[in-house]
């Protein structure tokens, strides 16, 4: 089975050696848009163990390895190419490393420039005639629909639609030059002719696939009738279509464009932009291959304009482009931290259902409660009322202060004491710290006796902040649904004080402001009193000396310790590396601000 044949019905997986991303996410997208599925497995690299890319719209994390031999041997059937990306120094021994571990693999794109001759010579000797490998240097190989190995085609999505790479077509396009690679690709969509592979030999002195092989894939493979060449002046690679044609071993038209006739020009040869770009001897002048080529009936252009329009005339132009959308594609944007959800925010347990308790079942909070009162809890609503409490307070989400610092710390390589520290020395009166404070304001208000409204206007008159009042995101007719799912051990309650008094500010301070209701804070300090007096029997006194002692407050800080560590776990185990803020979302530097 020819080697195109095998990649267009096998699935066609690489791994990636160095870090790129760019051409990674390029790669994904052709996929994506392609309707294949995901073809990059694992990246070789130092310093992380996952990577975060695209798939479509969605976040996806790659997993990330320090040598071939770590990738787990599920993937070996999967893997049948080498993405290397390493520097020209690292090329030759990191994809003998990959052979090493995957021999079946079909081939390779070594995407580095320059390298030592001596390394590019043994990849030669070691792998011409068994593995099709593209470069050093280039952009790599392309199967329209099936295959993008390296940045080929275009590294953006919308380079990859108006290129119609998605499209399976009869033109293959040849090149050592990688930009020219690329334009041959565009000017062959334009021209209204479709691609059946792109294949870009490499432009230093000695790729490892020599143009004989890559036009005898070209001739061996049933989608292709007709290629599209450019090359260059200096080398004798031209020769080697003529004596193809020659000996009938190349029977495809072929359309070729050989540039450099401005090196007539000059009173001695100029080096042009790749290693064997230098005429050394009167016949790899770009003339006298064009004349060469001619000779055996290759359309041989004289001026690019030429070269496009004869490109109309290749086979082909009766292909049906697939409606694409991008749009999506084009305004995703990355997270900043990626985190799964802990918890789910969505869908908020039922702790009381007309009167009745439906979980009284003591656990690790209502434990952890007694251990903090010095004695046991001696009601079922209040164990239940307490394990409600740890259930919705472990978690809300990853872009909450404490969570990202825990987050940040983690990626930074910190352990996990250090990063759950980070994240708690995050918690006071701006975030987790007002409950302690609200149960202070409730008792206040209470043991006064005082309306709701002299208490309200007493308290700001002070220049004081109602603390379990507020919230960003909830407000009236948007209630937060932890506080509904609190407020129902009300039910249980035959006075619930407390949270009376807390209802009847919030009806003051909203009728101000429709965000300033009464939050999960305010409304957990309320019940908790409540439940305390009631179904403990605490008087005011102990109440207030647990406050002045802060146990209000750790009745938060208890379930999100176990949310912190979550998130921190999580990170460890992906480990994307050490966390950066982009720079998009810098949107001030030092003397962008002055004082007004």
């Amino acid at each position: 089975m020819n080697v195109l044949e095998q990649i267009r019905k096998g699935d066609s997986g690489m791994v990636v050696s160095g870090n790129h991303p760019r051409i990674v996410q390029s790669i994904l997208d052709f996929d994506y848009l392609s309707g294949n599925t995901q073809s990059v497995h694992a990246i070789v690299t130092n310093g992380r163990r996952s990577q975060k890319f695209f798939w479509g719209t969605k976040e996806i994390l790659i997993p990330c390895y320090k040598s071939f031999s770590e990738i787990p041997q599920s993937l070996g059937a999967r893997v049948t190419f080498l993405l290397n990306v390493q520097s020209g120094r690292r090329a030759a021994e990191s994809t003998h490393a990959f052979f090493a571990v995957f021999p079946e693999a079909i081939g390779a794109h070594i995407f580095a420039e320059n390298v030592p001759e001596a390394h590019a010579t043994e990849l030669i000797s070691t792998y011409a005639g068994k593995k099709i490998i593209a470069g050093p240097s280039g952009v790599g190989i392309l199967v329209s629909g099936t295959l993008k190995l390296g940045a080929i085609g275009g590294v953006d999505s919308s380079q990859l639609v108006s290129n119609k790479l998605m499209t399976k077509g009869s033109v293959a396009v040849v090149s050592t030059s990688g930009g020219m690679t690329g334009e041959l690709i565009h000017a062959v969509s334009e021209a209204g002719r479709r691609l059946s592979f792109a294949f870009c030999i490499g432009g230093d002195r000695f790729p490892v696939s020599s143009l004989s092989e890559v036009l005898a894939l070209a001739e061996a493979d049933p989608e292709t009738k007709g290629i599209a060449y450019f090359g260059e002046l200096g080398g004798v690679d031209e020769y080697e279509i003529v004596e193809l044609i020659r000996n009938k071993k190349l029977t495809k038209p072929v359309v070729a464009y050989i540039a450099g006739i401005i090196d007539e020009s000059f009173d001695t040869h100029v080096q042009f932009g790749h290693a064997k770009a230098l005429v050394a001897h009167k016949d790899e002048s770009a003339r006298a291959k064009r004349e060469a080529l001619r000779e055996v009936g290759v359309q041989a252009a004289d001026s690019f304009p030429e070269f496009l329009a004869a490109l109309g005339a290749l086979p082909g132009g009766s292909e049906v482009d697939p409606e694409i959308d991008i749009g999506p594609l084009l305004a995703r944007r990355a997270s900043i931290l990626s985190t799964r959800e802990i918890v789910d925010l969505k869908a908020i347990p039922t702790f009381v259902e007309k009167g009745k308790l439906v979980e009284a079942e003591s656990g690790f909070m209502s434990t952890a409660v007694s251990a903090l009162l010095g004695k046991q809890l001696t009601s079922p609503t209040s164990k239940a009322f307490f394990e409600a409490v740890g259930k919705l307070l472990i978690d809300h989400g990853g872009n909450v202060s404490g969570a990202v610092t825990s987050m940040i710390t983690a990626r930074a390589g910190k352990d996990l004491v250090s990063s759950l520290s980070a994240g708690l020395l995050t918690i006071g009166p701006r975030f987790g710290g007002a409950i302690n404070d609200a149960a202070k304001l409730w008792m206040k208000g209470v043991s006064s006796n005082a309306s709701a409204v002299s208490f309200v206007e007493e308290t700001t008159r002070a220049g004081s902040l109602i603390l379990g009042i507020g919230h960003k995101k909830y407000r009236v007719g948007i209630p937060d649904p932890r506080v509904s799912a609190i407020e129902a051990f009300t039910e249980l309650l035959p006075k619930h004080e407390y949270f009376t008094f807390a209802r009847a500010v919030e009806k003051v301070t909203t009728g101000k402001n429709g965000s300033l209701i009464l939050n999960v804070d305010g409304a957990i300090a309320a019940l908790t009193l409540d439940v305390l007096a009631e179904c403990e029997g605490y008087t005011q006194k102990e109440l207030q000396s647990l406050a002045e002692a802060e146990f209000f407050n750790a009745l938060f800080v208890l379930p999100r310790t176990a949310g912190f560590m979550a998130h921190i776990i999580e990170q460890k185990r992906n480990d994307e590396g050490l966390f950066r803020l982009p720079d998009s979302l810098l949107f001030t530097r030092p003397g962008d601000l002055h004082e007004g």
